[in-house]
């Protein structure tokens, strides 16, 4: 008789977790070899494949934005549990597809949507903007009775006692949560990995990766198992899986929505802070989810939330805009689709009369140096600890960003300070680089917004985690500015030629621009962001939606 390998404690919990996600799929929902199906049928896109799948009716509710569920719902034209029905089932089909969830509680849920309708019933009111709308979480937001692993196997049956107090201010407005999406080990890369729960992939392209760490929300709402989810961000970890799937996002500032109560690693690492912030199929439900939190006025309850109330910002719609363009960072020169999607957006706002300067920051490099001393100062000692809990090894994918090394010591108090002392430094100097911007426009007015890619390429492939480049996101973890996603068109082997002229700069960039294929990225989505000063969001929002308008 041949027995076939024995496993190891830890590969026994992680497989029993993986089932425990699987049996908490309604039966009928299960689709057996869907992955084969969907490569059989000729699709890659797991959003179109699932509408293939779905009753048209539930098709229909998961195709709206959460404005137009929520007038619905209001109108008494859907029920709260209709629609927690609809994006139940379509949840259970993308993870079945791409590995999103680590938690599935419909049930929980599918409870909370009837109490919802039945308050309606009898007020003929909703209990806020949210009133029946389902919204995901990454697997850091705490929900009593339900464990909170953050990638570690380690952590695997350790319930949370108390509830994220932003999960609180939504659950008050209406909102029903039914799954925690996948993250990587320690939610310390870009790209979404763990000994837990295995890869998860992209929602518009299986063969690609779905970016990290909020990987498992991007290919859950890129699939339309979700309209709007909560991710976080220490290095771009929501703005890069929005982008490498089309959808909008935002990085506020550091205390500009509550972090309390949130489960995450490195807890007390305030040099380069993580934050929360949405992503969504729409600009619209990313600004109603970030007014409607600010306007809870948290900063009573969380001393860590600035108090500072939401600002109309509409008057920008009639004013002209002054913006810095970076079309790269000289270091890694971005892909011909990236360049192509900056041209449609400078193009667009200088023929609606807005100026255009070129960025040009002169400490770009010193920037991403001291992030990197940041992100490396224990070498991997936190993660390395909590793996021995369960005995899993160190993930691969996550090694390069923490700089693991088992034989190095972390860096001593003295050089964590110089490292706080420089981030300063470097944050006054781009304080003042932005208001200098006022020189170089007749009316002596700054700029408004800075416009940069997200990532140098459109993602990258499955398992190519090597390709990884957060040149552009990191520098605004370290200077703490909001930051939006705006989608802008897909990558075309048609018009975005390989630029066979340009001369790499190093090994790195000359290894990013030999990745580009034409054929391998067309139909992948291409976004920018729109980067405006610390504690802007209601501005960064507002000009984001002009030019999305402009581009439309």
């Amino acid at each position: 008789m041949i027995h076939g390998p024995t496993m190891t404690n830890w590969e026994v919990t992680a497989r029993r977790k993986r089932e425990s996600v699987q049996n908490a799929i309604p039966e009928e929902w299960l689709v057996p070899d869907i992955n084969k199906r969907m490569t059989e049928a000729g699709y890659i896109n797991s959003k179109l494949y699932i509408d293939t799948l779905v009753p048209s009716q539930e098709k229909k509710i998961t195709d709206c934005t959460v404005l137009e569920l929520s007038a619905k719902i209001s109108a008494g034209q859907l029920s709260s549990w209709d629609v927690c029905n609809a994006f139940c089932h379509r949840a259970a089909l993308a993870h079945q597809l791409l590995n999103c969830c680590v938690e599935i509680f419909f049930y929980r849920a599918l409870d909370k949507a009837r109490e919802l309708d039945e308050i309606f019933a009898r007020t003929g009111k909703t209990v806020g903007p949210f009133h029946g709308i389902p919204i995901s979480l990454k697997d850091q937001l705490n929900i009593p009775g339900i464990d909170t692993t953050i990638g570690y196997v380690g952590y695997v049956d350790i319930q949370a006692k108390k509830q994220s107090l932003l999960a609180s201010i939504l659950e008050k407005n209406g909102a029903l949560f039914y799954v925690k999406t996948t993250v990587p080990m320690a939610m310390m890369a870009p790209e979404t990995v763990s000994n837990l729960m295995g890869v998860t992939l992209n929602g518009v392209n299986s063969r690609f990766s779905s970016g990290g760490s909020s990987g498992g929300e991007g290919a859950l709402i890129a699939a339309r198992g979700s309209l709007l989810g909560l991710g976080t961000d220490i290095g771009g970890s929501i703005r890069i899986p929005a982008a490498f799937q089309g959808l909008y996002a935002l990085r506020p500032s550091h205390g500009r929505i509550s972090y309390m109560d949130v489960a995450n690693s490195y807890v007390g690492q305030e040099v380069v802070p993580s934050v929360i912030g949405p992503l969504a199929t729409s600009l619209e439900d990313i600004e109603l989810l970030t007014k409607t939190v600010v306007e809870s006025e948290a900063w009573k309850l969380d001393p860590k939330v600035v108090p500072i109330p939401w600002r109309d910002m509409s008057h920008l719609r009639k004013e002209k805009l002054r913006f810095a363009v970076m079309w790269w960072d000289g270091m890694v020169m971005v892909h011909p689709p990236v360049t192509r999607a900056l041209s449609k957006v400078v193009n667009a706002l200088t023929g609606a009369g807005h100026e255009i300067i070129e960025y040009d920051f002169d400490h770009h490099k010193a920037v991403l140096n001291l992030a990197t001393k940041a992100f490396t100062a224990d070498h991997g000692k936190e993660i390395e600890e909590v793996c021995n809990l369960s005995g899993e090894p160190f993930v691969e994918a996550i090694k390069p960003l923490v700089g693991y090394d088992p034989n190095e010591p972390p860096i001593s108090v003295e050089e964590w300070w110089a490292i706080g002392e420089s981030k300063s430094h470097l944050r006054e100097k781009f304080f003042k680089y932005w208001q200098d911007t006022a020189k170089q426009f007749s009316d002596g007015k700054m700029i408004d917004a800075i416009l940069c890619p997200v990532w140098p390429s459109a993602g990258f492939k499955k398992d190519d985690g090597n390709y990884a480049a957060i040149n552009y996101t990191v520098p605004f973890n370290i200077l703490d500015c909001p930051s939006v996603i705006l989608p802008v068109t897909l990558s075309d082997k048609m018009i975005d030629l390989p630029n066979d002229t340009y001369v790499p700069v190093d090994d790195f960039d000359e290894k990013i621009h030999n990745y580009y294929d034409p054929n391998e990225f067309h139909g992948m989505p291409v976004c920018i962001q729109i980067v405006c000063r610390k504690f802007e969001e209601e501005k960064a929002l507002t000009i984001t939606s002009i030019a999305a308008n402009l581009i439309a």
